[in-house]
C-alpha cells in the first residue's frame, strides 16, 4: 500500500578512513565521515523549503536496497538497531525526499555495521504523512527517528516518538518546533547571521543594517541579528522589510527610506532569487554602495550565478564550505547521475550519527547526552553538534561573492574549541 515500510539493509564492507575525535577526551564518540565528505547549501537556508510541484506519483511501496558486496537482508533480531527514516517519497517534496534517501544509503555503506537497520518512511509530503509514517517506525520498534522533512509535522511526530521514548532529529532548520528530544538538523539562520557578523565586526565595523522579508525566516533572522549585535556589544541595527509579493517600486521606496540619512558599515540581505537582484542595486543607488558598505548574505548566496549582479561582488556570507562539500557532491554524482540538492547532506550526516552512535559499548548511545556531545562530530558539510535546546550548531565558512560564483574568504573552523576560542 502507498507509504509502507520499505526497510533498506546494507552490510558495510568498508570502514570510512577519515574517523577521527573532535575533542581530547578519550572513547569520545565521534562521525565517522568519508574524506570530509560534503554538498551544496541551496536550500538549507529558509525554514521547509521544497522544490516546485511534483508529478506527486506515489513511491512504490517497496524499494529494497540491498549492499552489491552484502547479503540479500538482515536478519532482525534482539541485537539490530532499529532507526527509521522519514522522508517524502511521493508528492510535491518527493525529488529532496528521494536525495535524502540516496544519502543515507551512501552513509550506510560507508558507515554502518551489520547490526544497524534502516527502515525507510514515505510521509508523502503531508502532515498526516508523516505522522503515519511516524506511527508506523514507532510500531516496528524504532530507536531512533530521522525526520521528517517539515516543521509543520515535526511537532505531532515528535509528541508521537516522546510518548514512546524515541529521540527525532527533523530536518527542519526552524527552531521554533524543537522541543523536548527533539532537534532540528537543518542549516540554522541564526548560524549564518552569528558567523557572518562575528567575522565583519572583526573588521572593525560597527554599524550594522539589515533588509529582510516579512517571514518566518525574515523574523529568524531579525532575532539573530539583534542577539549578535548585542552580545558584540555594537548599536542596534537599522532594520526595513518587505513582502514577499512587493514589486520593484515597493522595494525602491523600502529601500530609499531605508538609506535615508543612513551609511551603515554594512547591510545584511538574507534573501535570495529575484528579491536580492533588486535590493543590492536598489542599494547602491540611493548611496548605500559596496565599495563603502559591506553586503552581507546568508546561504541563500551559494548560487554560481550570483556575480552576475555586479553588486553583489565582494560580499560575504556564512555557509558549508564549498572546498569540503565537493568529494561527497561528486560521489553521489557518480552514484546517482545528477548533482545533489542542499539538503542532501543531512540524510547523509544523520544516517552517518546514528550508525556511529548505535555500536557504542553497552548498546546504542541515543540518549540526550551522547547526542548533545559538545565536542560534536564531522559530517558531510563538516563539524556540527546538536545542542540541549534542540537546535543545532555548525562550523561555517566566510565565503566571498566573485564575478565567477564564490570562494572561501576564511575557512570553516574545524572543531568547536576554535568556535569558542
Amino acid at each position: 500500500m502507498p507509504g509502507s515500510v520499505s526497510f533498506d539493509f546494507a552490510r558495510s564492507k568498508r570502514v570510512a578512513p577519515a574517523v577521527r575525535a573532535l575533542g581530547l577526551a578519550a572513547g569520545m564518540i565521534v562521525l565517522a565521515a568519508c574524506a570530509q565528505n560534503t554538498v551544496s547549501v541551496n536550500s538549507q537556508a529558509v525554514p521547509d523549503v521544497i522544490p516546485p510541484t511534483s508529478t506527486g506519483a506515489q513511491a512504490p511501496a517497496t524499494q529494497p536496497f540491498v549492499a552489491p558486496s552484502g547479503p540479500e537482508g538482515l536478519v532482525i533480531d534482539a541485537d539490530t538497531v532499529r532507526v527509521a527514516l522519514l522522508v517524502p517519497l511521493s508528492g510535491r517534496a518527493s525529488s529532496v525526499g528521494s536525495a535524502l534517501r540516496n544519502a543515507a544509503e551512501m552513509a550506510l555503506f560507508d558507515v554502518a555495521d551489520d547490526r544497524f537497520a534502516l527502515a525507510i518512511h514515505d510521509t508523502q509530503s503531508t502532515g498526516p504523512g508523516a505522522v503515519a509514517a511516524a506511527r508506523r517506525a514507532i510500531a516496528d520498534g524504532a530507536q531512533l527517528i530521522l525526520g521528517p522533512l517539515f516543521g509543520g509535522s515535526t511537532g505531532e511526530v515528535g509528541a508521537l516518538a516522546r510518548a514512546s521514548g524515541i529521540p527525532v532529529l527533523s530536518f527542519s532548520n526552524n527552531i521554533a518546533v524543537a522541543s523536548n528530544g527533539v532537534w532540528v538538523f537543518g542549516l540554522l539562520p541564526a548560524d549564518q547571521v552569528r558567523r557572518v557578523v562575528s567575522y565583519t565586526a572583526a573588521t572593525g565595523v560597527r554599524d550594522f543594517g539589515a533588509i529582510l522579508p516579512q517571514t518566518a525566516y525574515g523574523d529568524a533572522v531579525r532575532a539573530a541579528l539583534l542577539d549578535a549585535t548585542a552580545v558584540a556589544g555594537l548599536p542596534p541595527p537599522r532594520i526595513a522589510t518587505y513582502s514577499a509579493s512587493a514589486e520593484t517600486t515597493e522595494l525602491a521606496q523600502i529601500v530609499k527610506s531605508f538609506a535615508s540619512g543612513y551609511r551603515p558599515g554594512a547591510v545584511l540581505i538574507p534573501d535570495g532569487g529575484a528579491a536580492l537582484r533588486s535590493i543590492a542595486p536598489l542599494l547602491a543607488f540611493y548611496d548605500i554602495a559596496p565599495e563603502s558598505t559591506h553586503y552581507l548574505g546568508s546561504a541563500l548566496w551559494s548560487d554560481p550565478t550570483i556575480g552576475q549582479e555586479t553588486t553583489l561582488v565582494g560580499g560575504w556570507f556564512a555557509a558549508p564550505s564549498p572546498v569540503v562539500r565537493q568529494d561527497f557532491q561528486d560521489r553521489y554524482r557518480g552514484l546517482f547521475g545528477e548533482v545533489p540538492p542542499g539538503l542532501a547532506s543531512l540524510g547523509y550526516d544523520a544516517v552517518s550519527m546514528a550508525a556511529v552512535l548505535a555500536r557504542q559499548p553497552g548498546g546504542p548511545a541515543f540518549d540526550a547526552v551522547s547526542m548533545t556531545q559538545p565536542s560534536g562530530f564531522l559530517g558531510a558539510d563538516g563539524v556540527f553538534r546538536l545542542l540541549p535546546d534542540g537546535g543545532n550548531q555548525r562550523g561555517l565558512a566566510i565565503l566571498r561573492v566573485t564575478n565567477d560564483g564564490f570562494v572561501v574568504e576564511d575557512p570553516a573552523p574545524q572543531s568547536f574549541e576554535l568556535l569558542i576560542n
